[in-house]
């Protein structure tokens, strides 16, 4: 791919003025997949496409409905029976035309990607998150239900990035993050017994959508809050992590949430996981090591690291 040109340069001239313009190129040539169109998704979408990222490849077959219309404001009714790939990839050609958009396959070969994201198909993540370590490519795993979310970020054994200081005599340094596959965070265990200094340390949403995420191994659908205190109870007993670290209350208010969409939190989600997928290609800062969860009922957004 050659020089950025005189036009990209007056479309993205806030944000290269910002992270620079070896940041910028790095953009431009990058290669984003994601997995799963949902209100989450779509943010992400629109923002990775806005920051003029080179190609996004997007995958969910599935065909537009009316429960589609209430959170994603790119379909309308003309869009039902429409595949959401299809139909989203059209909208954002139009936000950026610079952005070579794509519509993928389920089962292609990934390893022509920089990042893929993979959202809300919790039964699925944890084999995208393997064939990624696999291929050597950055993964993401995201989710929202009703006013809760997470995102999960693996970036391999070692990656790079630039850490910038300001004050009298700017400097920026290289440094090295090493991160944990999706396997071992949902199976590690933790070196502290007291409830109160783990809660202190790590947010009991965090084993909420570990136990989300623990049920790919298991067959069926997670819809009912009885199902869901088993799974977290079950990914806590098997680490043991006392079961009293996470409340019933809050299992049972993501329970309430299981199969919605809000559109505010999603927002506020797939914000985060547009800008962190941003840092993981500019390689300007170091990205979430590895949770990130949000609570929108309380305005609490905690990032935590589970590693063996």
């Amino acid at each position: 791919m050659g020089a950025i040109s005189k036009d990209e340069v007056a479309l993205y001239d806030r944000q290269i003025r910002l992270w620079g313009m070896e940041a910028q190129t790095r953009l431009r040539s990058s290669s984003v997949c994601i997995m799963g169109i949902t209100a989450l998704s779509l943010e992400t979408a629109k923002n990775l496409v806005l920051s003029g990222i080179g190609t996004l490849t997007l995958i969910d077959p599935h065909e537009i409905t009316n429960d589609d219309l209430q959170v994603q404001y790119y379909f309308d009714e003309s869009h039902i029976g429409r595949p959401r790939d299809h139909e989203l990839a059209e909208q954002l050609r139009v936000l950026n035309p610079l952005v070579t958009i794509r519509v993928g396959e389920r089962g292609q070969e990934i390893s022509g990607f920089d990042v893929v994201i993979h959202v809300d198909a919790y039964m699925e993540a944890q084999h995208v998150a393997s064939a990624c370590r696999s291929a050597g490519v950055k993964f993401v795993a995201a989710g929202a239900l009703g006013l809760f979310g997470f995102v999960f970020v693996d970036c391999g054994d070692r990656h790079e990035y630039a850490e910038s200081t300001s004050g009298a005599e700017p400097s920026t340094t290289t440094c090295i993050a090493e991160y944990t596959s999706l396997s071992d965070s949902l199976t590690a265990r933790v070196e502290e017994s007291s409830v109160v200094r783990l809660r202190r340390k790590y947010p009991p949403l965090v084993f909420v959508f570990q136990g989300k995420c623990f049920h790919s191994l298991m067959a069926g659908v997670v819809d009912t809050e009885d199902e869901l205190v088993r799974l977290v109870r079950s990914s806590l007993q098997s680490r043991s992590i006392p079961s009293n670290v996470v409340d019933h209350d809050i299992i049972s208010r993501v329970a309430q949430s299981l199969g919605t969409e809000f559109v505010p939190c999603a927002a506020v989600v797939g914000g985060t996981l547009a800008q962190e997928v941003l840092k993981i290609i500019t390689r300007k800062d170091m990205p979430i090591n590895n949770w990130y969860t949000y609570d929108a009922l309380k305005g609490d957004a905690i990032t935590c690291t589970l590693k063996p």
